[in-house]
């Protein structure tokens, strides 16, 4: 009989209950709303990490899209964002980018604070502790 590798087990939940959550943070934009953190409830506008924080036209005056990026992923919190998601908040708060450009920018930092969790998928490197 097989033994079971919990540890895996729980890495690979925890890696699609972010996948899942970032999907539905977009669709909940989409509308004209984002959910507040581990809460059934919406509001429209907010920064989906529980905070009243809006993404004003200069919010990324400034800055480039890697500047932009990082304060964005500040700004939201975990889970993961996708690369759709940064590159429509960054044209929200006032930098033009498409998504191919913000992929291959954030693809670039190799010592920074962005990290690629998975295709499509970017954080904080502060958020997955020192093995990143």
């Amino acid at each position: 009989m097989a033994k079971t590798d919990y540890k895996a087990l729980l890495e690979d939940a925890k890696r699609q209950r972010a996948e899942l959550d970032a999907v539905i943070a977009f669709a909940e934009r989409q509308l004209g709303f984002a959910s507040k953190s581990n809460s059934q409830t919406t509001q429209p506008a907010a920064i989906a990490n529980g905070t009243d924080t809006e993404i004003q036209p200069d919010t990324f005056h400034g800055k480039n899209i890697f500047q932009a990026s990082e304060k964005y992923l500040s700004m939201v919190g975990r889970p993961a964002r996708s690369t759709e998601e940064i590159t429509e908040a960054l044209g929200r708060g006032g930098v033009t980018a498409s998504a191919g450009s913000v992929a291959t920018i954030l693809g670039r930092d190799k010592g920074g604070r962005i990290t690629r969790v998975k295709r499509g998928l970017w954080g904080l490197k502060e958020w997955y502790g020192a093995d990143q």
